[in-house]
Formats: structure tokens, sequence, C-alpha cells
């Protein structure tokens, strides 16, 4: 009988010791990264996206120890690169400079094959810039006010300009009490060259895409969609400063990656961001094209801004009658 009790602890010892043996023989998962990285950029090169990309990029690179490549995949407001990301494994090696361009496209309707907040997971915002009304010089409007009894007064409604999907001249428009005819482009720069050769009347565009511009003339800024003024343009009034409160929207731009990737690899992913955004020469690189650094506290804090963005977007073309 004795021995019959000690069978069971015996049998145990020598699970764990197969079981121990099987560990000792496995291969531990390499540290990451262990490889080149990518960011993929929903739009051409040579816009803020692109330049706050490749910021992003150099950082990393030293701060991870391995090459990261920005791959340039513009088109349908973001959709085609966020296609190209999601079909990737999600292991934290193909990131996305995630902007608001795909949440306005999901709001309006545009055909995804995924969805735009569930099919990734936030690793951290990098900058913020508000969005501005520039329009050619010849109209006679010097703020809102004057803009508005401007397009009061025309038999037909104003042309905005439109880089493809977007829905940020509907918001001044709704938030001025006007109808708009929307001008479709292909891109930012064709917007700007028919803007500035007078075609179309208006354009709402992050203020650094347009920042050179005003300063020299060749373009006049109305108003700025925010709460504050932009320390680059400190002159440029708020919308709710010129009495109208809805013209508030916020161009914000941050890094994700496809969901499932594992939290330690994120979370090695926003350390480094972080850090990045930290370096003083790439916080002067932002501050001189006319973004703020806006790094976020934790992952999840850049998640419920994607989230509350896509609500905002849906709110204007739920009003405006604009989906698809």
């Amino acid at each position: 009988m004795p021995t019959r009790r000690y069978w069971p602890a015996t049998g145990a010892a020598a699970l764990g010791l197969m079981l121990l043996s099987l560990l000792a023989g496995a291969p531990a998962r390499a540290e990451f990264p262990e490889r080149a990285l990518r960011i993929v950029v929903g739009f051409a090169p040579g816009g803020s996206t692109d330049i706050i990309a490749r910021l992003v990029a150099d950082g990393l690179n030293t701060r991870l120890g391995q090459p990261v490549v920005v791959e340039n995949r513009g088109g349908a407001g973001g959709v085609l690169a966020a296609q190209l990301v999601v079909q990737q494994p999600a292991d934290g090696y193909t990131l996305m400079l995630h902007t608001d361009g795909l949440n306005q496209a999901a709001a309006i309707g545009t055909t995804m094959s995924f969805d735009p907040v569930k099919a990734f997971a936030p690793v951290g915002l990098a900058a913020k810039s508000s969005l501005v009304l520039v329009v050619h010089p010849s109209v006679p409007a010097q703020n809102l006010k004057e803009f508005l009894a401007y397009a009061r007064q025309q038999p037909h409604p104003l042309r905005f300009g439109s880089p493809g999907v977007g829905l940020s001249g509907q918001l001044f428009a709704q938030g001025l009490g006007i109808s708009i005819e929307e001008v479709r482009y292909r891109g930012t720069s064709a917007v700007l060259n028919d803007l500035l050769a007078a075609r179309i009347d208006a354009y709402t565009i992050a203020l650094p895409g347009v920042l050179s511009y005003v300063q020299a003339g060749a373009l006049r800024a109305l108003a700025i969609a925010a709460d504050e003024r932009s320390p680059v343009m400190p002159e440029l009034t708020t919308g709710p400063e010129q009495g109208f409160p809805e013209v508030i929207a916020t161009g914000w731009f941050g890094v994700v990656v496809k969901a499932g990737t594992p939290p330690d690899i994120i979370a090695r992913l926003h350390r480094a961001l972080n850090e990045t955004l930290d370096d003083p020469m790439v916080r002067r690189r932002i501050g001189e094209i006319g973004l703020d650094i806006a790094a976020s506290a934790k992952p999840e804090d850049f998640g419920a801004l994607i989230g509350d963005d896509l609500a905002l977007w849906e709110r204007v073309a739920k009003r405006g009658n604009l989906r698809q």
C-alpha cells in the first residue's frame, strides 16, 4: 500500500521533467525587431503626411536598430494604404501613418474590405494641426462673416476643392450655413493649382499644406477650425472667435499597426515613437511645417481619438446627406 502513495508524485515529477525538456528545446521568440520595418503612407511623397512618416522612420531606425522604409500608396483617401496593411501579418513589421482621411472616406460610405477602426491597433499619436479655410485673393472676404455674405450673394454655390474623398469643406459649409459645390481632384497639388489660378473659390486643409502660400500672399486664410489660435500663425482667428462655434476640426497624424499585433510589440513601438517625438530636431522640423507635436501617453489614448474623429465625420456626412 505505501508504494501506491508514491506513484502519483513520481508520475507528476516525470511529466514536469518532460515539459521542461520540451521547453528547453523550443526556440525562444526573437527580440523585436529582428529585421527591417516599413511605414505605409496613404498619400504621395512630399506632403505633410510623408514628411512626418520619414521623420518617424528615421527616429525608429535609431531607436529600434533596424532599417525603417517609407512606402507611399496614395489613393482613395488612404484606403489603398490601409488595405495593404491589413493584408500583412500582425507582427509589428508593417506600420501605417494614419490620418483622419480614412475616417472621412468611411463616413461617406467608401467601400472597404475592413473596419476602419477595428482593423488596426493604435501605436501612438504623433502630431496635430487644425484645418484652415483659404481662398484666392480675388474673393472679397477677410473673415468668415464676409465670406458668408459673399456666398449668399452668388447665384451658384461656391466651388470648394477636395483632394479625392473629403468632408472638411462640408464641415465649414455646415458651420457657416451655406451650400457648396465640391470639386474633387486626385491630390492636394491639383487642388492648389486650380485655387492659385482662381478656378475654384476655396479649400480647407491642414495649415502646413498652405502655410507658405498664405505667407507669400498667394492665398488668404480666413479662419482656423480650432479652439485656440495656431502659434505658427497667431494672427489668424478661430471659427468660434468669429462667431461660428461649429467650425472646429483637427487634422491628426499617428501610427497604427494591424489589429492582433502582440501588446509587447506595440509597447516597444509606442516607446520608440515617443522618444522620437522628444528629439529636438524632430520637434523643430515638425514645428517648421506648421504642426504641433502631440505624443499620446499610451496607445489607448490615440485609439479613443480615432473613434471620436470617426463619429465627427459621420455626423457631417449624415447632416449633409453625403453617404454614397
